[in-house]
């Protein structure tokens, strides 16, 4: 309209001018503007199709850095290892990760059914990711202020099983969305399911349907019964937890969470749930000891060695007794919970093996289930006077004997000057009181004068692989062994005098009875005179008769040892032997604290006496070796007058 008027009044004023007779020329008529054209649907499109491109790039990324998945269905080899003791029963059973692999279509259906009702209800419906899920579980997490629910689906728990490792990140979640949405591109949902129970941790060492059906219930995967389904899909929140043999209550609890869930999501019906839920499941428990994983795992990590890379199921014959090995846990158990509080001490190892250095038990801690750090093989520690048999033994060989006195008193080595336990010194003594009550002083000169040196290759000889500081406070153990090395040192005291390798795997076979190695025993090594082991064994058996180690002394039966103790209280052992075992208890705390006022003749010699009365129980009694030799290398005895005769010559002399 504006426009309109705008022209009209032009009009009129060049008219006007004209009826005038002006000269002056009319304006030009003004441009049209062009209309303005609208670019921010080109940008919003190259935006997309930037993004496009950089989430395929992201995309071809991650699927470029998989491992082929085209063989995940195929039936691998079982790697399955099964450990047994000296009488064929069952320690441990590990490596299950693929056993026979278990078509989810063989399965009653209320085994997948299960598994799908907790971990994953719209499993069927959903591509890999579950918004759904993520939100509900992401308002639960927010209500309660911590994370209580995830939402992850079958499919993401398999993709992170399969390629991911377990840590909880952003970037992680991302992969993990990405992979299942691969998986779901290649396989269907019968696949994933099989691939899912296969692969899935069901705690106690155990991976895939078919081996947990086996390990707890004694049974196929395919034979399992509606309440032994749900146990097993209740475990997979937190194995560890929940898995039958770990807590069979709590195991439970869970299971008829899990009936509940199949209830609500139509997969039986309310009968079906009250029956279930009534039924207690039957759990097959091994023989094995709680703390039999520590040797288990001592085991496993030494049969590559052996075999190589084995692709079938073997079966590991050993030196261990379970029995020995329930007294050894008792043992260290109520040595702790009795006196360590007192002590400042919250662990303690023992290994226990015979004189050729076969191992009978091994407790690696506490509480394997609290911490599997096996403290038996693993942890190095200074022995401190414990490790006085090695000086000993170095100065018997260069011309001490037992009886010889030396002077118990302070001494200045180089600048360095050793003190005795509490402070006191004897004076003049013998050797075997001075190793009987582990006067440092007298150590200290027998090393200085045989050489640091020597007493590191004589501990060596005798077992020590640990590298060895040959410096004047050797003497007094401040290099760090592992108990069991220690322990097997000490073998050739109280086998004659030969070197031991310890040693716990006898055979491994396959489940059909071929056998793959065969343990060889090893040609004598002796790493000792007779004459030195009969010496040594006369000071070691003083140190439980009268010295530091009386704590230990069995009271019907030959004994001998030594006691350790290190500064400030942080390491407490004895370590000693009969005629059938030789046993090293150590106690202490992993963060290495000092303890208060625990010497190695107070808490490790009670474990020890105790483990070793029971472990013993019903054994012949014999003499200790090094007791044989002395005995016979005594010169004889005049046989004695007869009684007769005796009694003849006591009345001629007495006169009636």
């Amino acid at each position: 309209m504006a426009r309109k008027q705008s022209e009209r009044r032009t009009r009129e004023r060049v008219a006007a001018i004209a009826a005038e007779g002006g000269d002056d020329e009319p304006p030009e008529r003004p441009a049209k503007r062009k209309p303005r054209k609208r670019t921010w649907p080109y940008v919003v499109t190259l935006v997309a199709a930037c993004g496009a491109i950089f989430v395929a790039i992201l995309y071809s990324r991650f699927l470029s850095e998989l491992p082929d998945v085209n063989s995940l269905l195929v039936n691998g080899p079982s790697r399955a290892i099964t450990i047994l003791d000296d009488r064929g029963r069952l320690i441990a059973q590990r490596g299950l990760t693929q056993g026979v692999m278990v078509d989810v279509t063989a399965l009653p259906s209320y085994v997948p059914n299960a598994f799908i009702a907790i971990e994953d209800r719209r499993f069927r419906e959903n591509i890999g990711i579950d918004p759904i899920g993520i939100m509900r579980a992401a308002f639960e997490n927010m209500m309660q202020g911590h994370v209580v629910q995830g939402g992850s689906t079958l499919t993401q728990q398999l993709a992170k099983n399969l390629f991911l490792q377990p840590q909880r990140t952003f970037e992680r979640k991302i992969e993990e969305a990405v992979l299942a949405l691969y998986l779901e591109s290649r396989y269907s949902k019968d696949q994933i399911l099989t691939l899912y129970l296969n692969r899935v941790y069901f705690g106690a060492g155990v991976y895939g349907i078919e081996a947990a059906a086996e390990r707890f219930f004694g049974k196929h995967a395919a034979q399992l019964s509606l309440p032994e389904a749900a146990m097993l899909a209740g475990s997979v929140k937190a194995p560890a937890h929940y898995n039958p043999l770990a807590d069979p209550d709590a195991s439970q609890a869970r299971a008829n969470v899990v009936l509940r869930a199949m209830q609500d999501g139509g997969y039986i019906d309310a009968r079906t749930c009250e029956e279930a839920q009534a039924t207690r499941s039957r759990i097959v428990r091994g023989t094995a000891t709680p703390g039999s994983g520590y040797f288990a795992d001592w085991v496993i990590s030494q049969i590559p060695g052996y075999v190589g890379d084995a692709k079938e199921a073997l079966i590991v014959d050993t030196s261990f007794d379970l029995d020995a090995q329930a007294e050894a846990e008792r043992a260290v158990t109520a040595g702790l919970d009795e006196d360590g509080n007192s002590f400042d001490a919250s662990q303690a190892a023992l290994v226990a093996m015979t004189p050729d250095g076969a191992v009978r038990a091994m407790v690696g801690g506490r509480s394997y289930e609290d911490s599997p750090y096996n403290r038996a093989t693993d942890a190095q520690r200074q022995p401190g006077s414990a490790f006085k048999p090695f000086v000993y033994l170095a100065a018997f060989e260069h011309g001490h004997s037992p009886d010889d006195l030396m002077d118990d008193a302070p001494v200045d080595i180089h600048g360095w000057r050793p003190g005795d336990f509490e402070g006191e010194y004897q004076g003049e003594i013998t050797l075997t009181k001075a190793f009987a009550d582990s006067s440092n002083s007298i150590a200290a000169q027998l090393t200085a004068q045989v050489g640091p040196a020597v007493v590191a290759r004589t501990a060596k000889r005798l077992g020590i692989d640990t590298p060895l500081l040959a410096v004047s406070s050797l003497a007094l153990g401040t290099s760090v062994v592992t108990p069991l090395e220690l322990t097997a040192a000490y073998a050739p005291f109280a086998n004659g005098g030969d070197g031991v390798t310890p040693y716990g795997i006898i055979r491994i076979r396959t489940k059909s009875g071929k056998v793959l190695w065969q343990r060889k025993a090893p040609a004598p090594d002796q790493v000792m005179s007779p004459d030195n082991l009969a010496k040594m064994t006369t000071v070691m058996a003083q140190v439980v008769e009268t010295g530091t180690g009386k704590a230990a002394r069995l009271d019907n039966r030959p004994s001998a040892g030594k006691t350790g103790t290190t500064q400030d209280y942080r390491d407490a052992w004895f370590v000693g032997f009969t005629a059938d075992l030789v046993c090293g208890v150590w106690v202490g705390n992993d963060d290495n604290a000092p303890m208060k006022r625990a010497t190695g003749g107070k808490l490790p010699a009670h474990i020890w006496k105790t483990f070793m009365e029971n472990a013993e129980a019903g054994l012949p009694v014999r003499p200790l070796a090094g007791q044989t030799i002395a005995a016979a290398s005594q010169p004889a005895q005049k046989p004695a007058e007869s009684d007769g005769l005796q009694q003849l010559l006591d009345k001629l002399f007495s006169g009636t």
